[in-house]
């Protein structure tokens, strides 16, 4: 077995499982492919106001990428796309996903698990999760993107030292290089997090939307960013009808009602 990605929609959140408990969850190359299918499908659909990203079961996240493929899918003489192009091909369609995306990090999170992590937009993880690079354990270069990624999170230094050493870190030191962003009780983690995101999907989801674009592009160089859209996403947001809406419930003192209109 390969594994598989699942995707559940249940009312307006999306729920991606990485599934393949008996590898702890371990990212084959067809689980990579899927995921970027299921991405893209949770971006095209305008009825989702955010997502959920998490491994099946609670021993798990991700235990990276799964090495008994990396002979066939990960070497010198392998034919076709290789392993890092279906990682990055992934999670460039996580990214984006314009909703806000969260991780849901129960157990271990190594290596490929850890990248992919990178790509949501928040972390959240249990306190007995663990987090660890194996690269250097392994022989291989982590790939260059998800170096970037983990250096403008956690900082040149941090990275190094879980690059250099490939030890394992616990959910209070990921916490404290900002690795993740919030650490709850093993038995308390699903459930906050379903509270978050419930409180996302009771925001505008229009601006909520132009928020995570605009975040994001200022990671860019300014010659890089696509101002065209930045602009418009802030005007659509103005136009809106949501906007009205909000204004009303404001002065009435009561929930608003946002229909992403």
């Amino acid at each position: 077995m390969s594994g598989s990605v699942d995707l559940v929609k249940k009312d307006q959140v999306a729920y991606l499982y990485l599934n393949n408990p008996e590898k702890k969850n371990a990212i084959s190359a067809e689980m990579w492919e899927e995921l970027a299918l299921k991405a893209r499908e949770i971006a095209e659909n305008s009825h989702i106001r955010a997502a959920i990203l998490r491994g099946h079961g609670m021993s798990a996240f991700a235990a990276g990428a799964d090495i008994s493929q990396f002979e066939s899918r990960r070497s010198a003489n392998s034919e076709g796309s290789t392993y890092d192009d279906l990682t990055e091909t992934a999670i460039a369609a996580v990214k984006s996903i314009p909703v806000p995306v969260i991780a849901l990090i129960h157990g271990v999170c190594m290596g490929g698990g850890i990248s992919l992590a990178l790509a949501c937009d928040l972390r959240f993880c249990s306190n007995d999760a663990t987090f660890a690079i194996p690269a250097a354990r392994l022989g291989i270069s982590y790939p260059t993107p998800a170096i970037e990624r983990l250096v403008s999170l956690i900082g040149i230094s941090n990275a190094k030292y879980l690059l250099f050493s490939a030890k394992r870190i616990g959910a209070q030191s990921a916490k404290e290089v900002h690795l993740v962003d919030k650490v709850f009780k093993q038995e308390e983690l699903d459930e906050e997090v379903e509270s978050f995101v419930a409180s996302l999907a009771d925001n505008a989801p229009l601006s909520v939307k132009a928020a995570k674009f605009i975040i994001d592009q200022c990671s860019l160089e300014h010659v890089n960013r696509d101002v065209e859209k930045i602009h418009k996403l802030a005007r659509s947001c103005f136009e809106s009808e949501d906007y009205k809406e909000g204004v009303k419930a404001f002065m009435a003192s009561r929930k608003p009602d946002f229909q992403g209109k």
